[in-house]
C-alpha cells in the first residue's frame, strides 16, 4: 500500500525522535490498521538512519497508535507495537545488525483490528454514543473508556476506611486459600484506591473550604484589588490536578475494582496511562507551590483577619484539624507516595509476569516525574527564599544609593549563610552577625525580631549593618589564622600562641562545634577576646576561629569569627567557590576589558623587612591565568630563579631596538633593569644608579631619559641597551657618549613628554617649595656624523643634548601635568590649572564662576562641594568637546571651555592614588586594586585585586609617565598628535598600561604585569 506522507528532510532524519513526532507526520496515513501501511510509514520516517534501534521503532509505532486512537491505553499500545515489530523480524522486513536494526526487502500483510474504525471495527456503534447502546460489546474495543462515573458512584466516607476483606466481604475460607503475599498485594491495591479517594477529598477541601470561601466572603478578608490575583497565584493549579486524577486515575481504578474484584490483576497499565497525562500538570503545580506557600504565610503574617480565617477552616470537621499547608502540599506529597505504594505491590509479587514487568516500568516513570517535581520545587523554593529574604533585609538609607541586591533576578542564589561574630564598631566586645553569601554579594547583618500591631506574630528581620560587599570587591585575606579564646573576662584579643593546643593550667581547651547556623544568643553579649593567661576558669570559655575578608575601596577589613574550625573552612571554601564561579562567568562572557600578561614574576623582590600579605588566590581570574601562562611556559621542572633586585619598583616602559627587538625597561631604587619583552625571567641591570622614579625612551633621538635621585639624566639608548646585546663603548668615545645631567643642581619632581605644535618637548618641574617652575626642553639632533657608531641604525640619529625651549611658573605646588595640542593641564593642590605656552596665563577647571541658570546653580554647588577637598589626578580628553577631570574619589565632565558639561559625578569605588585614560577606559590605581571604568558613562567594568599596586606606565604612545606623576593621557596629547582614536589598541607596540604588585603566591616577591585590551568588548 502506498502512503501519502510528506517527505522528511535528510537533516531532520538524523535527529529522529519518535516520541516527538508532529501531527503532520501522522495526518496523511490513510489506512493505519494495515500492517503494510505501518511498515511503509516507519521506513519513510527512518530513511537514512544509520543507528536505528528496535526500541526506537516500537516507540514510533506507539506514537502512531495513540495518535490515531486517543483513547487507546499506552500499555496496550506498547504491547501491540512490540508484536508488530516482532512480526517485522519474522517476515524479514526488519533484520538485526549487531545492536542495531535495518530494513530489508520483506513485506507484511494483515489488519490490526484494535485500530480499525479509529479503535473499533464496529465503529457505527459509537456514532450514537454509550448513552444509547451502552458499553461496546467488544472486549478489545479501544474506544470504550474503562472508567466509572464518579458522580454516580460516590464512596461513602466510612467506606473509605474499610480494608480489602471488608470492602469485598471476602469469606475467610476463600482468602485463606491464597498465599499471604497475594493477600498483602490485594490489600496494597485496595489501599491505593482508598488513599486516592482521600487525596481527591483533600483537593476538595483546598478548593471548597479555602479558595471558594475566600472568593465568597463579604466583606473580603483580602483587599478586593488583590483578591483575584491572590486566589489565582495560590490555587490556580489545583483544578488541573483534580481533573487529571479523576479522569485518568481514580475512575479507572474503581472500574478495575468493579470489573475484577476482589482479586485484581494489577493497576500498572492505568498508572502508565495516567502518568503521561499527569506529568505536565504535576510539574506545573510543583513550580508554583513554593510561591503559593510563601504568599499564604506572608498574608497570614500581615493580615490578622486572614489569619483568623485560616484558623476557622482548620477547625472545620472536613479539615480534620490539619492546617492549610497540609492541603496545599498534598499534590507534592502524593506524587512521592505513588512510588512507595506501587513498590510495595511490586515487592509482594513473587512470580515474574507481564504485570510485574509493566509495574516496574510504571514505578520508574512515576519516579522520574516525582524527581522532576522535586527539582522544580527546589529551584522555585530557592527563588522564594530569595524573595522572602529580600523583604527581611533592611538596608540603611545611605546604603540604598550604592547597593541594589536585585534578589529577584534570574540566576540569583544563596551560596552559604550562617551566624558568625565580629568585633563591634564602637566597642572591643564581639557582636553577633548573620552572614549571607549570595552569588554577587556578601551581606553582614544583625538579626532582630519585631511584632505586628496585635503583638501576636513575630517578624524576623535583618539589619544590614555593613555595606554589602560586591563579589568584584570581596577579597579573602586569610583563612588559617590561629584560633583565639573568648571569655566573659575583660581583656584584649589573644595572641595566637596563647591559645593553640592548650587551655588554662595546661589542660586542653574545649569548644562547642557548630554547623552552618551556630547559636549566638544573649549569653555571648559582653564577651571579649582575652589571652588565656588572664582566664580564671576555662569552664565556659570557647575557641573562636578567625578569618579576614576585605571590602576593596571602603577601607574595610573585617575579622570574622566562626564557632568551629570546620565552619570557618566551610565559609572560606564557599567564598572561594563563589569568587571562582564569578571569575569564570566574566571570562566566558568576555565581560572584562583587560587581560593580564606577566613581564616579570621572579626578578624583583620586596626588601627583607617588608611584610605585604599574599592573600588567597582565586582560580580563573585574569591574574591567575597570567601567572599560570608564564609558569606553563617554563614548566614545573624549571627551578624558580632567584631575584636580581630587592627593592621598590617605580616605573617601566617598552621600546624597540633597531633590529626590531622589543625591549622592556624597569626603574627601581637600585637602577634600571632591562629584558627582552618576551622574556619575563631575563632581567639584568644596565644602569647602576639610585632611586629611579621615572624613565622614558625617545627612539627617534636615541635617548634614554630618567629621573634618578631627583636629577633628570639623559643616556644614549645604544649605551643602555646595545643593539647587539653587549656594550660596544670604546675609550675614545666614552666621554662623548657619557650620560648628561639636564637639570643642573636643581631637584626635579617629575617630567612629562609629548608632541606640542609639531615639536617633541620634555617638561620637568624644578622643586621650588610652595610654587612650581617648569622647564621645557627639546631634543636636538647632532649635526656631526664623523664619529657615528656603527651600532646606530640608519634611521636613528644621535643627540648630544637637549636644548632649552621655554619655561613657565605656577604659583602653587604641583605634582602632575597633562599635555594637549596647544595647552597644558597642571595638577596642583588648588585643582587643575590650564595654560598655554604662548600666553602663560592660567585658569582653573572646572570653572564655577561662569554664569549658569538658577536651576543649575544647586547642582554646580553640589559638585563644587564634592570635589572641594579632593586631590586632582589629571585631566583627560574624551572628545573634541569634552574632557574628564579626575580626582582621588570621583571625576567630573567639563567642556572645552572648562564648564561642567554633565550634572552627574562619576563616583569611584576606592581612593585612587593615580589615574590614566587608555582608549575609552579610565583606569584608577589604588593600593589594593585596579579599578577600570568606561570613561564615557562611568560604568564599573573591571576590578583587579592586589597588594601594593603601583602604576608603572600609563600606556601612552609618548614617553614620560611614571608612578610619581600624573600620566600623559592616551586620549589627550597622544590622540591629537598621532591621530589615534580613543579605542585604538596600542598593545602591539608595547604601549600598554603596566602595573606592579605583590605576587599573590610568593612572599616578598613582586610581579610586573601589563594590561592588554580584550577584543570583542561590549559595554
Amino acid at each position: 500500500m502506498t502512503l501519502d506522507l510528506p517527505t522528511i528532510p535528510a537533516g531532520r532524519r538524523k535527529k529522529f525522535n519518535p516520541t516527538k513526532l508532529s501531527s503532520e507526520q501522522f495526518r496523511r496515513c490513510t489506512e493505519p490498521w494495515a500492517l503494510s501501511a505501518i511498515l511503509s510509514w516507519v521506513r519513510e520516517l527512518s530513511e537514512d538512519e544509520t543507528d536505528l534501534k528496535e526500541h526506537t521503532i516500537v516507540e514510533a509505532i506507539v506514537a502512531l497508535f495513540t495518535h490515531k486512537v486517543p483513547t487507546m491505553n499506552i500499555a496496550d499500545a506498547e504491547t501491540l507495537a512490540a508484536r508488530v515489530v516482532k512480526n517485522m523480524m519474522q517476515e524479514g522486513a526488519l533484520v538485526k545488525d549487531e545492536e542495531w536494526v535495518k530494513f530489508s526487502t520483506g513485506t507484511l500483510s494483515g489488519v490490526l483490528f484494535q485500530i480499525t474504525g479509529t479503535g473499533c471495527y464496529s465503529s457505527r456503534l459509537h456514532e450514537q454514543g454509550a448513552e444509547v447502546f451502552g458499553r461496546c460489546y467488544s472486549h478489545h474495543c479501544m474506544r470504550t473508556l474503562k472508567k466509572v462515573n464518579l458522580k454516580a458512584q460516590m464512596m461513602e466516607a466510612d467506606k473509605n476506611a474499610e480494608d480489602w476483606v471488608t470492602f469485598y466481604k471476602v469469606p475467610k475460607e476463600l482468602w485463606e486459600t491464597y498465599p499471604k503475599k497475594e493477600i498483602d498485594r490485594q490489600n496494597n491495591l485496595h489501599e491505593i484506591v482508598t488513599t486516592e479517594d482521600s487525596f481527591i477529598s483533600q483537593l476538595d477541601v483546598l478548593r471548597d473550604l479555602y479558595r471558594d470561601q475566600l472568593a465568597r466572603m463579604q466583606p473580603s478578608v483580602i483587599a478586593p484589588k488583590r483578591l483575584n490575583k491572590f486566589l489565582n497565584d495560590v490555587f490556580g493549579k489545583v483544578d488541573p490536578v483534580k481533573k487529571v486524577n479523576e479522569d485518568h486515575l481514580l475512575a479507572q481504578l474503581k472500574y478495575r475494582q468493579k470489573e475484577q474484584g476482589p482479586f485484581i490483576a494489577g493497576f500498572s497499565d492505568i498508572f502508565r496511562e495516567w502518568i503521561r497525562k499527569a506529568k505536565s500538570v504535576y510539574i506545573d503545580y510543583a513550580a508554583t507551590f513554593p510561591s503559593a506557600n510563601y504568599l499564604v504565610r506572608k498574608e497570614a503574617e500581615r493580615n490578622i483577619h486572614f489569619r483568623q480565617f485560616l484558623n476557622q477552616v482548620r477547625d472545620h470537621k472536613l479539615s480534620n484539624r490539619l492546617s492549610w499547608d497540609t492541603y496545599l502540599k498534598a499534590p507534592i506529597t502524593r506524587i512521592q507516595r505513588y512510588t512507595l505504594l506501587l513498590s510495595t505491590v511490586h515487592k509482594n509479587m513473587p512470580k515474574d509476569s507481564e504485570e510485574k514487568t509493566n509495574l516496574a516500568q510504571a514505578i520508574e516513570e512515576i519516579k522520574l516525574v516525582a524527581l522532576e517535581c522535586d527539582n522544580k520545587v527546589g529551584e522555585m523554593s530557592r527563588k522564594v527564599d530569595l524573595m522572602e529574604l529580600s523583604s527581611k533585609l533592611q538596608l540603611r538609607p545611605e546604603m540604598k544609593k550604592e547597593v541594589e541586591l536585585n534578589l529577584e533576578h534570574l540566576g540569583r542564589e544563596i551560596i552559604f549563610r550562617g551566624d558568625l561574630q565580629r568585633p563591634g564598631t564602637r566597642t572591643r566586645f564581639l557582636v553577633d552577625t548573620h552572614a549571607i553569601l549570595f552569588d554577587h554579594y556578601l551581606v553582614l547583618a544583625k538579626a532582630f525580631t519585631a511584632r505586628d500591631p496585635s503583638r501576636t506574630v513575630k517578624y524576623e528581620s535583618y539589619d544590614v549593618s555593613k555595606l554589602p560587599i560586591p563579589m568584584d570587591l570581596l577579597v579573602l585575606e586569610s583563612d588559617n589564622d590561629d584560633p583565639v579564646v573568648k571569655s566573659a573576662v575583660r581583656g584584649v584579643v589573644a595572641q595566637p600562641q596563647a591559645v593553640v593546643g592548650r587551655g588554662v593550667g595546661g589542660g586542653p581547651l574545649t569548644h562547642t562545634a557548630s554547623g552552618n547556623s551556630a547559636s549566638s544568643g544573649n549569653s555571648n553579649q559582653g564577651k571579649t577576646l582575652v589571652p588565656t593567661t588572664v582566664l580564671e576558669s576555662s569552664k565556659d570559655d570557647k575557641i573562636l576561629y578567625p578569618f579576614k575578608i576585605k571590602h576593596l575601596g571602603k577601607n574595610g577589613t573585617y575579622t570574622l569569627y566562626a564557632f568551629s574550625a570546620q565552619n570557618r573552612q566551610d565559609w572560606c571554601d564557599k567564598i572561594t567557590v563563589a569568587k571562582t564561579k564569578h571569575a569564570a562567568a566574566l571570562f566566558t562572557q568576555n565581560a572584562e576589558p583587560f587581560r593580564l600578561r606577566v613581564l616579570a614574576d621572579t626578578a624583583f623582590a620586596t626588601p627583607d623587612n617588608s611584610s605585604i600579605p599574599t592573600g588567597v588566590t582565586i582560580d580563573g581570574t585574569p591574574l591567575d591565568r597570567a601567572i599560570k601562562d608564564v609558569e606553563e611556559r617554563y614548566g614545573p621542572s624549571t627551578p624558580r630563579p632567584a631575584p636580581v633586585c630587592r627593592t621598590a619598583v617605580h616605573c617601566a616602559t617598552v621600546f624597540q631596538q633597531p633590529p626590531g627587538r622589543m625591549m622592556c625597561a624597569i626603574g627601581t631604587d637600585y637602577g634600571v633593569y632591562i629584558s627582552e619583552y618576551n622574556d619575563p625571567r631575563g632581567w639584568t641591570r644596565t644602569i647602576p644608579i639610585v632611586r629611579v622614579t621615572q624613565i622614558a625612551v625617545f627612539e627617534e633621538f636615541n635617548v634614554f631619559l630618567l629621573i634618578a635621585d631627583k636629577s633628570l639624566i639623559a643616556y644614549h639608548l645604544d649605551v643602555v641597551c646595545p643593539a647587539s646585546g653587549v656594550s660596544a663603548q670604546t675609550t675614545t668615545d666614552s666621554s662623548r657618549r657619557a650620560p648628561q645631567k639636564l637639570s643642573g643642581s636643581r631637584e626635579v619632581g617629575f617630567f612629562a613628554a609629548g608632541h606640542m605644535k609639531d615639536r617633541t618637548l620634555v617638561m620637568y618641574k624644578k622643586r621650588d617649595g610652595l610654587s612650581s617652575t617648569f622647564k621645557i626642553l627639546e631634543p636636538v639632533v647632532q649635526k656631526s656624523s664623523s664619529s657615528r657608531s656603527r651600532l646606530f641604525s640608519s634611521r636613528r640619529s644621535q643627540t648630544e643634548f637637549f636644548r632649552e625651549y621655554d619655561e613657565f611658573y605656577i604659583p602653587a605646588e604641583s605634582y602632575g601635568i597633562n599635555l594637549f595640542h596647544s595647552s597644558l593641564a597642571i595638577s596642583t593642590h588648588r585643582g587643575i590649572e590650564i595654560l598655554t605656552i604662548d600666553k602663560k596665563h592660567t585658569w582653573s577647571v572646572p570653572d564655577f564662576r561662569s554664569e549658569a541658570p538658577p536651576e543649575a546653580q544647586a547642582q554646580l554647588s553640589s559638585i563644587a562641594h564634592r570635589i572641594g577637598t579632593l586631590r586632582p589626578l589629571g585631566m583627560f580628553r574624551l572628545s573634541d568637546s569634552e574632557f574628564l577631570v579626575v580626582y582621588t574619589e570621583c571625576a567630573v565632565y567639563v567642556n572645552k571651555h572648562g564648564d561642567v558639561s554633565r550634572s552627574v559625578v562619576m563616583e569611584f569605588v576606592g581612593h585612587a592614588h593615580s589615574a590614566c585614560l587608555y582608549g575609552k577606559f579610565l583606569i584608577l590605581f589604588n593600593e589594593d586594586f585596579v579599578e577600570v571604568r568606561n570613561a564615557m558613562n562611568g560604568r564599573l567594568r573591571q576590578v583587579i585585586p592586589g597588594h601594593g599596586v603601583v602604576c608603572l606606565d600609563d600606556g601612552s604612545s609618548m614617553p614620560g609617565s611614571g608612578a610619581n606623576s600624573i600620566p600623559t593621557s592616551a586620549g589627550g596629547a597622544v590622540n591629537l598628535s598621532s591621530g589615534l582614536s580613543n579605542g585604538t589598541s596600542l598593545a602591539n607596540n608595547g604601549h600598554t598600561v603596566k602595573i606592579c604588585m605583590q605576587h599573590p603566591e610568593y612572599e616578598r616577591s613582586q610581579i610586573i604585569l601589563e594590561l592588554i585590551e580584550n577584543e570583542g568588548q561590549k559595554d
